[in-house]
């Protein structure tokens, strides 16, 4: 199955403008996309250096959450082992945000953090021990100073992975966490309705599965 045509602007709307006010904020500064991996990014790290958080491929136990209610074709509650590969990308955006001071009010500036950060589309294959998932997707990822990457990509062609969702406007994502300092972890998630996955909204945010890479 091909993967989705990467979508860069999957991201940038989170964090645009953390800590602004009416008296002073952030501002981004525009970069063209970066190729070189030798290349030192806002986040203070080689573009090389980011990737590693993410590159490769990592397995570990997945558990099935009960999901009859929300989608049929998926396993009964138990447990399994996914097999995740993040494949490097061949461009990264910088997201450089840059403090605007408050003149009125310049002790309002120390309040303001701009946090930078760079996205990327990363392609990534997700294979599991029992079948139900042998997929390739495209994820939107956020890289942060901290060494921290989330990402965020949907299933796509759900009936050639044999699934139907109860609710036929649903849609299933997958989300990946990675951390320098602690194992990756993720999740398959039902999305309906106008829910923002953070279970605001409308709409309803269901964890079908979820998983730790070792």
């Amino acid at each position: 199955m091909k993967p989705t045509p990467p979508l860069l602007a999957l991201l940038t709307a989170t964090a645009m403008l953390m800590g602004c006010d009416s008296k002073g904020g952030c501002f981004q500064v525009d970069h063209p996309p970066v190729t070189d991996k030798e290349a030192l990014l806002v986040i203070g790290v080689t573009f090389g250096e980011m990737v590693t958080v993410v590159e490769g491929e990592r397995s570990g136990p997945l558990q099935w959450e009960s999901s009859e209610s929300y989608v049929r074709g998926l396993p009964p509650p138990g447990q399994t082992r996914i097999t995740v590969t993040v494949h490097e990308p061949s461009m990264v955006q910088e997201i450089d945000q840059e403090q605007e001071e408050a003149s009125r009010f310049p002790w309002k500036n120390e309040r303001i953090v701009c946090s930078d950060r760079v996205d990327a589309d990363l392609e990534i294959d997700l294979r599991t021990d029992d079948g139900a998932l042998d997929t390739t997707i495209v994820a939107g990822a956020s890289f942060d100073e901290f060494g921290e990457a989330q990402m965020t990509g949907v299933l796509e062609d759900l009936d050639a992975l044999g699934l139907d969702p109860v609710d036929p406007n649903a849609t299933l994502h997958v989300q990946l966490s990675y951390d320098s300092d602690r194992s990756a972890e993720g999740a398959l998630v039902l999305r309906s309705g106008s829910s923002d996955g953070n279970g605001s909204g409308s709409g309803m945010s269901v964890e079908l599965a979820t998983w730790t890479l070792e």
